[in-house]
């Protein structure tokens, strides 16, 4: 439920959820001595006096596409019964087409976090005959690089399935390599995108850029 108050046909809060404190803080302003409790919404319409009255709100949403349109700032009506006593206020959203530039811009913004969600994820690299799975996050790459420059090994490294090798340098460096390949084809898949998205003429051209791709979910044999 929401509310509104008025004074002398003008309004001064709205659309509100109750918050009796808030109200009363106007109603001081306005020299009204009337106040509030936590259980006065119960009393909604409340007349204070002539021109002062706290009422119910109601939103009034045109239908939209929020892809294709975005609300404006609402406009607002009082609405009164046959005595001319006000009863409600109404607040009209209606919906504007919204720019492309500002949808490519929304859209633009979910790139980087796929591309984080890409580049964190692991590589196979074949070492002493042994394939071996390592992360490509940027701790990881950061605390081999660490150890590649602290001394020149051999090491013994336990990697992200439990294998435990002994490594050298040119191990190290071909790790590091791999992860470094991985990472930087996430970035070019990011500008690609970025630039994909720029290219486009039209709204639906826009929505038709794959950014996330959809996951299928698994099917369940009965």
């Amino acid at each position: 439920m929401l509310y509104s108050l008025i004074h002398d046909n003008q309004l001064l809060l709205g659309p509100i959820k109750y918050n009796y404190q808030l109200i009363n803080f106007d109603l001081e302003e306005l020299e009204i001595p009337q106040r509030l409790t936590s259980q006065s919404y119960n009393q909604v319409p409340i007349q204070f006096d002539e021109k002062t009255f706290l009422l119910p709100a109601r939103e009034d949403v045109e239908p939209h596409d929020p892809r294709y349109k975005k609300l404006q700032s609402p406009t607002w009506s009082i609405v009164k019964d046959e005595n001319d006593i006000p009863m409600e206020v109404v607040f009209a959203y209606a919906a504007v087409d919204r720019d492309l530039e500002e949808i490519k811009a929304e859209r633009k913004s979910l790139v980087a976090p796929e591309r984080w969600n890409k580049e964190n994820t692991i590589v196979t690299v074949t070492l002493s005959d042994e394939n071996i799975t390592v992360s490509t996050s940027r701790e990881n790459r950061l605390s081999l690089i660490s150890k590649l420059l602290s001394n020149d090994g051999p090491y013994n490294f336990k990697f992200d399935s439990g294998l435990w090798l002994e490594i050298t340098k040119v191990d190290l460096q071909t790790i590091i390599t791999a992860i470094d390949t991985k990472v930087q084809e996430v970035f070019d898949w990011e500008l690609a995108k970025l630039q994909e998205i720029d290219a486009c003429t039209t709204i639906d051209d826009v929505y038709a850029v794959e950014i996330v791709p959809l996951r299928t979910p698994p099917i369940t044999l009965l």
